[in-house]
């Protein structure tokens, strides 16, 4: 006689073809997230005039926050990553993290993240994100480009615009029907603001 059990439990089985399918769907999932990342040009006047913008000149802050403005500048000016006035904006359903803005040639280069703050998937185009300076020019992507976040899941977003030296800096990411988050992140050191 011989015994006909399998040397290896069905239970342990069961739970390595568990493990390999959830690390597969972790691996899809991943791998239909995209980087939102363009290149943003100038774009034409608009017919209709645009709402007030946050104000991005140095006269009105407060005298820290000029320093604080100023020190930015001057690290992008020397070639430096620099921080953000406003790093972080949310609402119900996006969070969007601007981590560092890196001087390019002619411009600068936004690196942050967008995250997915719902319990379902949440599509979000990189033609949902404007650049506008504060002589009131406004900048966007001639992209497609989408990323379809999971419920919690996250995104790099990388945005790189030819802004003028100087000049106050205003992201805007608009997903309705929510209302346009704001963040200023460069500030108007040297007074473009008509």
């Amino acid at each position: 006689m011989h015994d006909d059990t399998p040397s290896v439990p069905f239970w342990v089985i069961g739970l390595f073809g568990a493990a390999f399918l959830i690390g597969l769907s972790i691996f899809l999932q991943q791998s239909n997230t995209v980087a939102l990342s363009d290149q943003f040009a100038r774009q034409p006047p608009p017919v209709l005039p645009l709402p007030a913008l946050p104000q991005l000149e140095l006269k009105d802050l407060a005298p820290e926050a000029q320093a604080a403005a100023r020190t930015l500048w001057q690290q992008l000016t020397d070639g430096r990553r620099s921080q953000p006035i406003d790093p972080v904006a949310r609402n119900s359903r996006v969070q969007v993290t601007i981590d560092a803005i890196e001087p390019i040639a002619g411009g600068v280069k936004v690196r942050g993240t967008v995250t997915n703050l719902t319990n379902a998937d949440l599509m979000v185009p990189i033609s949902a994100f404007e650049l506008r300076d504060s002589a009131g020019e406004r900048y966007r992507a001639p992209g497609t480009t989408i990323a379809n976040l999971p419920p919690g899941g996250s995104t790099p977003l990388e945005l790189s615009v030819p802004l003028p030296a100087g000049r106050g800096l205003l992201l805007i990411t608009e997903l309705p029907p929510d209302p346009p988050l704001e963040q200023r992140l460069l500030i108007d050191v040297q007074g473009t603001q008509p």
